[in-house]
């Protein structure tokens, strides 16, 4: 991330167990490697990789967990143990931090959609 790049800082899972991610400002490079990840499994996927193929895409309606990955620096294994409840918490952050790219990635959807 870059130095100039705002943070947040989003608390999650149950007070005991408590950890902070940090979710950061993108910068206009890292929203291009976002933008340009192709992450299909192929036509020869394991079941397991076409599950987290879908649900890379599908579980939230304006955003990949693999943007959310780069944007709050976490490994797929990092992911796979938050509940959905604390991916919607760091999700927010994500668009209070990255309002232009989250815009951009609705106007990409809809010039997809029309053409």
């Amino acid at each position: 991330m870059s130095d100039s790049a705002a943070h947040g800082v989003v608390p999650v899972g149950p007070e005991d167990k408590r950890r902070k991610i940090v979710v950061s400002e993108l910068t206009v490079a890292q929203m291009r490697q976002v933008m340009l990840q192709n992450l299909w499994p192929g036509e020869n996927a394991t079941p397991d990789e076409l599950m987290h193929y879908q649900l890379d895409n599908f579980l939230f309606e304006d955003c990949r967990l693999s943007d959310l990955s780069i944007i709050a620096g976490l490994e797929k294994e990092e992911l796979d143990v938050l509940t959905g409840s604390e991916l919607r918490k760091v999700l927010a952050k994500a668009k209070e931090l990255n309002p232009d790219f989250f815009g951009a990635l609705v106007r990409v959807a809809k010039a997809r959609s029309t053409s």
